[in-house]
Parts: structure tokens; C-alpha cells; sequence
């Protein structure tokens, strides 16, 4: 059981982000300790958020104090109501807040139901409830109560579920549901550096994510919306907002997965890129043979055109490290339109040329050090000139999976790494 603790000072979002979803019959209210319920024995959002109001002190030194946390059984787990509501019980008592008013929610809208826990980080004379080693002590107890409900490890992650995660297939029903199911399967899995890379993964499980920006109340708001497509990429259905999917799979989580990933793929850039250019040193006649070829190396590759046919984004997955490079990323000489050109008359194959790629005895001993050959491609430089210089010169339309946002949300992190690198600098 893995258990997600947050500190907040807005109680109304903690506790909205939860009624909403009872309102739309995705939660349903477990438990409710110390709090107010109505005379036909029903909990709202207004009584509870009155309640809890009351009991924080005006003049309160603590800034943050809202209590959330979300328990989080192991996916294949089908726990009783009664259960659940004994382990949250355990939980918030030996986590030090037995006396503290909190309401318990019961989410079912994912495959793996899981509960949300909101409270007060302060008592009624405003002193703070103890946090010290918080998440450690939380560790302990969910550990204790596996072995005490004999749950299985949530640690315990079979390989199975990763591999065989379903394709989204809208004609099922639950839609939220399989969505929500491949984009944590993913998210959980896989690096991956832009949106691009990303949606070469999700392309494997007839799902596509795009960037959208709204403006709430004068505030302008980045987003994420999830979109079911058919095999070959067209948008089938409605989006689904990543807000109504729940935490961890929206804008900023999805922003943060990349700044780490950065770090995390650098000793594997030249490991991949060695296995592309072996592979394009055999010639491949056509995009299936490199495909199968590819695949021979442990590669997927998705390539990504135009309506004119044009190749204006290819990326290299590989699932067992769970990793997903474009070919910009590899270096200048493994873009887009360097696969298009050789595409276009494979008879002249550039990546036979040593003076241009290296010889085969260089990249290996690459490869087996793990050290970037062109670091200049990490940060995706090549990839906005790749994509801009496609969409001026073809002026392509869109398809349902290209990248043309790809460009905007690579300026975007480019301008925050120069800020962050000011920052330090000082």
C-alpha cells in the first residue's frame, strides 16, 4: 500500500477536489470523524468545510493546515468497504491524528479503487500536529498493515501488468477508466523528454496527450488533455481532462517527469544510438524493414508524417529500459529529416559515411561507456529547428499525433533552465 501525503493551506480545493467527484458518482464517503452530519445522515461540502474552518484558530502560526493523503492498494487488490475504512482508522491514529476531525473518501473511478484522507495539520489551540519523519513513519505503518490484512506488497508490481497493459478501446465503455489505467502504466514506466516522446508511447495504446492553455479568473492555467485514438492515430473520442484523471498525470507532474528524465537518459543516448546506426549501416529498403530490423536491436521506433507523406518526427522506444529518445536527441545526424532524405533515395545512405558517423570501433566503445558523442542535442535544440523548419516549409495539417506544440513547450523549458542556471550563477 503506497500512501501519498500533501500539506495545503487551501482546505476548500482538498476537500472540492474530493465532493466533486462523489457528485459525479466516482467517490463515495467512507468515513467522517469529528465532524457534523446532517439528520439524514449525509455529509456536504459546505457543513464539512464550515466545520473544519471552525476549529483552525484565527491567530495560527502554521501557514499549511490541510491534511491529505491518499492510500493506494496494490491495482490487483479488491478490498471490502468495511476494510478500508479499519485501515484508515489505524492509519490516521498511529500517524498521530486519531483526534483530529477528518473525512475519508472512496475513489472508483479507476480500475484501482483507493482512498483519499483529508484533514487538519493543527489542533483546536492551533498547535501543529507532530510531522517529523512523516513519510517515513507512514512508510512503517502501511507496511504493517499488508502484513496485518495480508495484502499484497505494493512494491510488488508484476511484470505482467506492465507489458500487457490494454490499448484503449472505446467500444468497452469506461473510457476514463482505461485512459487513466495506461497514462499512470506509462507515466510510472517510462523517461521521456517532450510531448513528443511521450506520445510515441501512448501511440502503442491508441492514446494521445495535448497541451492546452485556459485563463480561469484572470489566471492563466497550462494543461493536459488525454485523447483515445484509432491504430492509425486519429482522435476517436472526447478528451478527458488529466484534472479528472486525478494526481499525478497533468502539466506539472508530466513537466517534472521530464526535467528528470533529462538526467536519467544521458548514459543510455549513446547506447541507443549506436543500435540505430548499426542498424542503418545494414541499408533498410523501406520504413517496415527498418522497423523489423529495429526490433532485432530491442527498438520500436515511431515515425511520424505529414498528409504529404513527409517524415517530420521519429522516435526510438525502448521498453525494457523503459526510455523514449527522438532522433533529435540523438544528435544532428538522427533527425527527422535525415530519415526523410534517406527515405526518399535509400540508395545514398549518409550513415555509411565514417567522416560524418564515426567508425563502428568509436561508437561501440561509446556505447559500453555510456558518454554522450553530441551532447548539443539534449536539450532539444534540434528538434524546434527540426519541427519550425518542417511546418514552414510544408505547412502540414493535423492528423490527430503530430508535434506542432512540440516546439512551443521545448522553448518553454529551455527558457526555464536559462533561469534556473541564472539563478545559480548568483
Amino acid at each position: 500500500m503506497i500512501a501519498k501525503i500533501s500539506a495545503t493551506e487551501n482546505l476548500g480545493g482538498a476537500l472540492g477536489y474530493n465532493f466533486k467527484k462523489v457528485e459525479k458518482g466516482e467517490a463515495s464517503i467512507l468515513l467522517a470523524a469529528e465532524l457534523y452530519q446532517s439528520n439524514d445522515g449525509n455529509y456536504t461540502m459546505e457543513d464539512v468545510l464550515a466545520d473544519m474552518q471552525a476549529l483552525i484558530p484565527k491567530k495560527c502560526r502554521t501557514k499549511k493546515t490541510v491534511f491529505h493523503c491518499s492510500l493506494n492498494p496494490h491495482p490487483d487488490e479488491k478490498l471490502s468497504d468495511e476494510t478500508l475504512m479499519q485501515i484508515a482508522k489505524e492509519y490516521m491514529e498511529a500517524l498521530g491524528y486519531g483526534k483530529q476531525p477528518y473525512i475519508v473518501f472512496k475513489h472508483n473511478d479507476i480500475a484501482r479503487e483507493h482512498i483519499h484522507i483529508v484533514s487538519l495539520r493543527v489542533d483546536g489551540e492551533g498547535k501543529k500536529i507532530n510531522d517529523r519523519f512523516e513519510k517515513r513513519r507512514s512508510k512503517k505503518i502501511t507496511d504493517a498493515s499488508e502484513r496485518k490484512y495480508n495484502l499484497i506488497p505494493s512494491s510488488k508490481v508484476s511484470e505482467k501488468a506492465v507489458t500487457e497493459t490494454p490499448k484503449v478501446d472505446t467500444t468497452k465503455g469506461n473510457i476514463k477508466e482505461q485512459v487513466a489505467s495506461v497514462v499512470r502504466t506509462v507515466l510510472k514506466r517510462y523517461k521521456f523528454c517532450s510531448l513528443g516522446e511521450l506520445n510515441a508511447i501512448l501511440s502503442a495504446y491508441n492514446l494521445t496527450v495535448e497541451e492546452v492553455k485556459t485563463e480561469f479568473r484572470g489566471k492563466k492555467y497550462d494543461g493536459l488533455v488525454y485523447v483515445p485514438t484509432d491504430d492509425k492515430g486519429y482522435k476517436i473520442s472526447t478528451p478527458i481532462n488529466a484534472s479528472d484523471i486525478g494526481r499525478g498525470v497533468g502539466y506539472t507532474a508530466v513537466q517534472n517527469k521530464m526535467q528528470k528524465s533529462k538526467q536519467a537518459i544521458k548514459p543510455l543516448i549513446s547506447i541507443i544510438r549506436y543500435r540505430v546506426l548499426q542498424t542503418m549501416r545494414t541499408s533498410p529498403k523501406t520504413e517496415e524493414e527498418l522497423r523489423q530490423r529495429l526490433e532485432e536491436q530491442s527498438l520500436r521506433v515511431v515515425i511520424r508524417k505529414n498528409e504529404g507523406g513527409r517524415i517530420y518526427g521519429i522516435t526510438f522506444i525502448d521498453d525494457k529500459e523503459g526510455i523514449a529518445l527522438n532522433g533529435s536527441r540523438l544528435g544532428k545526424g538522427y533527425t527527422a529529416n535525415i530519415f526523410n532524405s534517406y527515405f526518399s533515395n535509400p540508395t545514398d545512405n549518409p550513415f555509411l559515411d565514417e567522416t560524418l558517423y564515426g567508425s563502428p570501433s568509436v561508437h561501440l566503445e561509446q556505447s559500453a561507456t555510456g558518454q554522450p558523442l553530441q551532447s548539443n542535442a539534449e536539450e532539444g535544440d534540434n528538434l524546434i529547428d527540426e519541427l519550425i523548419g518542417d511546418m514552414v516549409s510544408d505547412s502540414f495539417t493535423s492528423t490527430g499525433n503530430d508535434d506542432w506544440k512540440e516546439a512551443a513547450w521545448q522553448r518553454k523549458l529551455r527558457r526555464q533552465s536559462k533561469v534556473n542556471l541564472r539563478h545559480r550563477k548568483r
